[in-house]
């Protein structure tokens, strides 16, 4: 892991630097690295918020701390479900997990259904982190695309960057359930299916991600890797996991990636 960029695809990439245009000036090198051409993005908790879900579960009648039990568990039971190639779309398994938090949360029966929808529908309308948008900014700047690649609906992910400002910066999302397949991240078949989708190799690609699970998936799918870990209350950034494949770069925030791919 590495806060400095070590080889030339963290140049600028432009219509002059892409490999077919170098072959058609017979300037190619073999064996050059292709320089990066598009940015995945990860959404929930990468780009969004994810700890203002407190708010939701309060607004139930739960304490806000049961919001990270219960996406901590979504994201456990669908990695479960893809294990076994059964696709879930992220809203029935987020509410199949709200009703069983909420239920051990003691909130009677007859509200169960519409306190569990709220919650799930709560992720659609999560905040983007203070350093996105400027980051993403950054990013365009350096000619570089931009393509979410969520668990959850690509119309969810696509409302919620235009209502953060975004939706100008970014292509139409990317959602898994819409891969062969229907698999979720870290699925091998579904990182292969975004690089198609968005027409890169996985060397013209770098995922950005703040969980370590999906860090290591795409690196194993062979694209460039950056972990963002935003710093907690010790104020710096933590140890990434070390049973898991290290990014290649390492950023407290979105807004820190882009002077690093110069």
């Amino acid at each position: 892991m590495s806060t400095v960029p070590g080889d030339d695809r963290f140049a600028t990439p432009s219509a002059d630097t892409s490999r077919d245009a170098a072959r058609e000036g017979g300037d190619a090198l073999d064996g050059a690295e292709p320089p990066l051409r598009v940015v995945l993005l990860d959404v929930n908790g990468t780009l969004t918020d994810t700890s203002q879900l407190a708010g939701a579960f309060e607004a139930v009648g739960a304490p806000g701390h049961l919001a990270q039990t219960w996406f901590t568990g979504v994201l456990r039971d669908g990695f479960a479900l893809a294990l076994h190639g059964d696709a879930q779309r992220f809203t029935d398994v987020g509410l199949a997990g709200a009703r069983s938090v909420l239920h051990h949360a003691g909130l009677p029966a007859e509200r169960l259904e519409e306190a569990a929808l709220a919650v799930v529908e709560a992720v659609g309308e999560l905040p983007l982190h203070p350093d996105v948008l400027p980051g993403l900014q950054a990013l365009r700047e350096r000619g570089l695309r931009l393509v979410p690649l969520s668990q959850g609906a690509a119309g969810t992910t696509d409302r919620l960057l235009a209502a953060g400002g975004a939706g100008d910066l970014v292509e139409g999302a990317l959602s898994v359930a819409d891969a062969p397949g229907g698999l979720w991240k870290p699925a091998p078949s579904t990182y292969a299916w975004a690089l198609d989708q968005a027409g890169v190799t996985p060397q013209e690609a770098l995922l950005v991600a703040a969980h370590p699970w999906d860090v290591d998936g795409a690196a194993r799918a062979g694209l460039t890797t950056a972990w963002v870990d935003r710093p907690g209350r010790a104020g710096a950034l933590g140890p990434h996991p070390a049973v898991m494949t290290e990014p290649d770069l390492a950023v407290p925030g979105i807004d820190a990636l882009a002077d690093l791919l110069r």
